[in-house]
């Protein structure tokens, strides 16, 4: 059962996909209209899906799942910091290929594609541990994940005002309405709904339109990317398991982090990498690859945690 569950959710995303391909192939969308509507999703979109993510009001009764579940999540970034380093290195990439092979392998689909997999997975209750364990995603994504798209580019250094983003900034608001319960009023609660609700088919439709404008062949024939697929769906949930099982027995929290390890590549990463001048068409390669293959590894993941 939850082979079929996982795998009618992929298969979803990927008709959404399909549709930014199509649009950008039949002239409906340009170069131009897919790096403004990038630019949408990541000053306005994805911080309210953020912000409206994190209304959940703050109770005693959670408090020790949700401090096992973020043990989970630094022990998930540190297993897939240390692999993500060492990838571009495993695959012999080119230099400017760095930072995007890094990205990809660090930060999965936790979000977009993670959240409805979880909830028809485990049900509703996972949602909220689902946005507990996206706080570190989405305080890494945007700034040592900038970060690391740009350390192909001769050197790596940070800068301070790589944190000064949109989404970066209204995780800290997200956060403050979280631990206070502050509930935010209509209408402004039902704009950002709405707002969260157009980020996941719009980020992927704007994916296929970065694919749009590859070669098919292109998108096949990089055998880097194949392997940095089995990195991400394989290799770092095996060891994601293999390192949290012995400190978390719950099975839901235990199963929240290991199914969110072995997500795709974000989404986003084709966006940022836009953003910021990483080979946005290497991204757009890896999450279509890591995507596609997910289709066999989430659904048999599912059935070995079940």
């Amino acid at each position: 059962m939850e082979y079929f569950v996982a795998l009618n959710q992929v298969l979803v995303l990927f008709l959404l996909i399909g549709v930014g391909f199509f649009c950008r192939r039949a002239g409906i969308l340009n170069e131009n209209s897919v790096s403004s509507l990038s630019k949408f999703l990541l000053n306005i979109c994805i911080p309210a899906m953020i912000i409206y993510s994190m209304q959940i009001p703050f109770s005693q009764s959670i408090a020790e799942k949700s401090g096992m579940l973020l043990v989970g999540a630094v022990l998930y970034y540190i297993i897939a910091f240390g692999v993500c380093w060492v990838t571009p290195y495993l695959l012999r990439c080119k230099r400017e290929e760095f930072g995007v092979f890094r990205f990809m392998t660090m930060f999965s689909n936790s979000m977009f594609m993670g959240f409805p997999i979880l909830s028809m997975l485990y049900g509703s209750e996972a949602i909220f541990y689902a946005a507990i364990f996206n706080i570190p995603f989405t305080l890494l994504t945007y700034s040592v994940g900038i970060w690391l798209l740009r350390s192909g580019k001769g050197g790596v250094s940070f800068s301070w005002k790589l944190l000064l983003n949109a989404a970066f900034l209204s995780t800290f608001v997200g956060i403050v309405f979280f631990v206070t319960s502050f509930s935010i009023p209509d209408p402004f609660y039902g704009a950002l709904g709405l707002l969260s609700d157009v980020t996941t088919p719009l980020s992927l439709i704007v994916t296929g339109g970065f694919l749009a404008s590859l070669e098919t062949r292109a998108i096949f024939s990089n055998v880097r990317q194949y392997f940095a697929a089995g990195i991400r769906l394989l290799a770092i949930p095996a060891l994601t398991f293999a390192v949290c099982s012995p400190f978390i027995s719950d099975p839901l929290i235990l199963g929240i982090a290991v199914v969110t390890a072995g997500m795709p590549a974000a989404v986003n990463t084709v966006i940022l990498a836009e953003e910021h001048d990483a080979r946005p068409d290497i991204a757009a390669q890896g999450v279509f690859i890591s995507t596609l293959l997910c289709v066999v590894t989430l659904p048999m993941l599912a059935v070995f945690l079940g």
